[in-house]
């Protein structure tokens, strides 16, 4: 396996946690498969519309073309969390500095020769800190992520939840088109009951297919906490929408991927698994099911592979 190198900088921080730019505090992961970046606002991409975004390559062979799921047109990759003590705090890409939810500390890089581990930390002060490690090894199409949000307030947090959400844009260089052909769940049948071995329920997947290029890329998730998902033409920020089971069809839209995660007393926290699975067409994405043994990382685990320098940013790169 081809041998990765890091190549760390000392950054300092402001005293709020925040990095003064985020185009320097990125760090790119790459593998056999995918490529992409976790910004210092913790989400995905580079910074902006710096590349990469989010990159795939089917062959398996690290060979990145210009078919970029995220950085054409305008980037829209997002966490948002919410609840009633503090409103809906979002950070996106489209932004070049960190949004609602604060950086603490710099990205921790723990990427080995064959895997790839980058943590980002955050808060929202006074009420919440949250964490999200992105992981994938060298074989793998998708992206694995673990969150975990802590109550740091003298009170119960009540009405949380989680959103993860795309704009896929990979038809935009090959195919000179926004539009996507979306859809929540995998019919493997055709039957509209997603009730056969193989299929998955709506509210586990969404997805967006390249109508031109067949590039597949959505989110998914096996987590027994309440969820659900959602396609929004007007790119909503909005959770109810997704914990709805909202779908406007096909066209230039968003996915997302919302959890309903209740109340969470004073010191407590929650953790919750979820991924972005890619694929060269719908058909070929090995989404996983409860036959296939198949599963994104524990958080336990992807909390050690998470453990690193703190203080340190890197870029890291393939020879």
């Amino acid at each position: 396996m081809t041998q990765k190198n890091i190549l760390s900088v000392a950054v300092l921080l402001a005293a709020t946690g925040i990095a003064s730019n985020a185009l320097s505090a990125s760090i790119i992961m790459e593998g056999d498969f995918v490529r992409t970046a976790v910004s210092d606002n913790g989400s995905l991409g580079f910074g902006s519309g710096t590349a990469p975004g989010i990159l795939h390559d089917p062959t398996g062979t690290g060979t990145f073309g210009s078919d970029d799921y995220l950085t054409p047109g305008t980037p829209w990759e997002m966490l948002s969390v919410r609840s009633d003590q503090t409103g809906t705090d979002t950070n996106n890409n489209t932004t070049t500095s960190s949004g609602a939810i604060a950086q603490v500390g710099s990205l921790v890089d723990s990427s080995t020769a064959t895997t790839s581990s980058v943590t980002w930390n955050g808060m929202m002060r006074g009420f919440y800190d949250i964490s999200t490690t992105y992981f994938f090894a060298d074989g793998d199409e998708r992206i694995s992520m673990s969150t975990t949000i802590t109550n740091t307030s003298s009170n119960e947090l009540t009405g949380l939840s989680f959103l993860r959400a795309l704009d896929p844009d990979q038809d935009v260089f090959s195919g000179g088109t926004h539009f996507t052909i979306n859809g929540r769940g995998y019919d493997s049948n055709s039957d509209g009951d997603f009730d056969d071995a193989g299929d998955i329920a709506p509210e586990d997947w969404t997805h967006s297919e390249g109508a031109v290029t067949g590039l597949t890329i959505g989110l998914w998730t096996d987590s027994a906490l309440a969820h659900n998902s959602g396609v929004s033409s007007p790119w909503t920020t909005n959770h109810d929408f997704y914990l709805g089971g909202g779908d406007d069809g096909d066209g230039d839209y968003a996915i997302g991927l919302a959890f309903d995660l209740g109340a969470l007393g004073v010191g407590s926290s929650i953790s919750f698994d979820y991924a972005y699975i890619m694929g060269d067409s719908l058909g070929t994405v090995d989404i996983p099911d409860d036959d296939d043994g198949t599963a994104v990382p524990e958080p336990s685990v992807l909390a050690l592979l998470g453990l690193g320098l703190l203080g340190l940013v890197g870029f890291k790169r393939r020879k």
